[in-house]
């Protein structure tokens, strides 16, 4: 094994700050604490995987496949990177490259519970509106407790269904578990718009736009302010 003179430890200790710049969402920090220790253990698969995630969170998407493909070749048995290599394919429109991608992290380690998520997330986009919901099913399965995103996802497929009642208990759960997650109230309101229920509806955009002005998330609330527009319009 490489660095066998103590830098492997050393890309530990790089690493492990790396994942804490990255819970604390300073991305930036994140990546040179990455780079420190790839430079230090050119082999350290996970740190590419890592450094790819925080890249595709600040939207440099080719650096971040860049960086999954890296951490495949050093570890053909990374499911995780798998995983994260599929959901990043499928946000940019490869949907069948990411099913491919998220067989193979299932494959590799059954009770992913992240990789049945993106693969339902891309089966949705297929419009495998059934598919995807058993596999939202086995992710809340699998890990119930941090399940937010797939119960907001199967809402989502349910919704597209056109079975908004049964999607709204979907969404009260995700917000449940997270209750900052402005995408299940975004979404909670236009299930609700689809049953009439105009009141609740513009509450949960509301909630929904306060989170994302938090968050900065400048997509999201254009969407959110469309809604609410119309609202006003009828």
């Amino acid at each position: 094994m490489k660095n066998t003179n103590g830098s492997t430890k050393s890309a530990q200790d790089y690493f492990h700050r790396g994942n804490t710049f990255h819970n604390q969402k300073d991305y930036q920090s994140a990546i040179s604490e990455y780079n420190e220790a790839i430079r230090l253990n050119p082999d350290f698969s996970e740190a590419y995987n890592r450094r790819g995630y925080v890249k595709m969170r600040m939207g440099q998407h080719s650096e971040a496949i860049s960086d999954f493909n890296a951490a495949i070749r050093l570890n053909p048995d990374s499911a995780a990177a798998y995983s994260n290599r599929g959901f990043l394919k499928s946000e940019m429109g490869q949907h069948f490259e990411a099913l491919s991608d998220c067989d193979t992290a299932i494959r590799l380690d059954p009770n992913n519970a992240a990789a049945y998520n993106n693969r339902g997330a891309a089966k949705g986009r297929l419009g495998k509106l059934f598919d995807a919901i058993s596999d939202f099913d086995t992710v809340i399965r699998l890990d119930p407790n941090n399940a937010a995103v797939a119960y907001n996802n199967r809402g989502a497929a349910k919704a597209q269904l056109g079975h908004y009642n049964e999607a709204i208990p979907d969404y009260d759960t995700a917000i449940h578990l997270d209750p900052d997650y402005a995408n299940a109230y975004y979404n909670r309101g236009i299930s609700k718009n689809a049953l009439g229920h105009t009141n609740e509806a513009k509450a949960d955009f509301q909630s929904a736009l306060n989170l994302a002005e938090k968050a900065k998330d400048d997509r999201l609330k254009s969407r959110i302010m469309k809604q609410l527009t119309q609202g006003k319009e009828r």
